[in-house]
């Protein structure tokens, strides 16, 4: 406003002086104008300029909080896992001791104990906020450049996730078909009604028919638990790194956004 009044009360003063002749004034008088005019341009581009980086400050912090909340997901999903592991290595090490004669569970403990080894859970990162981050450029925008390098390292790390490849791989490996004491209609789950398979009418009972105390005997079995406990190994390895990463990485996040 206070541009357009001088760029004005210029304009007056500069038709004055050419009416009265004086080229020199004129000439003095025209060059502040533009002088001004230009000042005014570079002022509105300036604050444009800070509009738009506001603007992209705010989609950064809102793009790191969606990534906090991702991160936590993740924490609970990896705490998921270590528990769900844990119940099968503690079976498969149960089943081991009744093979040392170390201990004794019943022949049902032992069969349920043998199927869960088959079970398995995957693990994939919640990275929608940081693919749109890293998409958009905005995370180049991060002040805190560590940071920056810090998000990009974790989300490019692939070894949680190609260990519980690997554990996979090693429970889908067991052939039936070579242990011929085993029964199996045991892969039924003891106890299930399968209420969801229409006309379901066997009768699955309580108990196994397998002999799993002899079954755990065979080779076979046993080159199979020790392979799955091994990976298991890896397995709670890299879960225990990625816990340790997602909440250092939480923790620098919100340092990052507390400033």
């Amino acid at each position: 406003m206070k541009e357009k009044v001088m760029i004005s009360l210029l304009r007056k003063i500069r038709q004055k002086l050419l009416q009265q002749n004086r080229i020199t004034q004129y000439l003095t008088y025209a060059v502040g104008e533009i002088f001004l005019v230009v000042i005014g341009i570079l002022i509105a581009l300036q604050l444009n300029i800070l509009k738009e980086e506001n603007k992209e400050k705010k989609a950064t912090e809102q793009l790191l909080l969606g990534m906090q909340a991702d991160l936590h997901l993740e924490a609970d999903r990896i705490d998921f896992l270590v528990a769900y592991y844990t119940d099968i290595t503690d079976g498969i090490q149960q089943i081991i001791l009744n093979y040392q004669q170390k201990d004794s569970n019943s022949n049902k403990e032992l069969g349920q104990y043998f199927l869960n080894t088959f079970e398995f859970r995957k693990f994939s990162k919640f990275n929608t906020n940081y693919q749109t981050l890293y998409g958009s450029g905005l995370l180049q925008e991060i002040e805190d450049k560590n940071l920056s390098e810090e998000i990009i390292t974790y989300y490019s790390k692939q070894f949680l996730e190609w260990s519980l490849e690997i554990y996979q791989q090693k429970a889908s490996a067991f052939n039936f078909n070579n242990a011929t004491q085993f029964d199996p209609l045991d892969k039924l789950h003891r106890g299930a009604k399968y209420q969801f398979i229409p006309n379901f009418r066997l009768d699955i009972g309580d108990h196994y028919a397998t002999d799993f105390k002899e079954l755990i005997k065979e080779p076979e079995v046993l080159n199979f638990l020790t392979d799955l406990l091994h990976q298991s190994e890896l397995v709670f390895s890299n879960l225990k790194a990625y816990k340790e990463t997602n909440l250092a990485l939480s923790n620098r996040i919100q340092k990052y956004l507390n400033q």
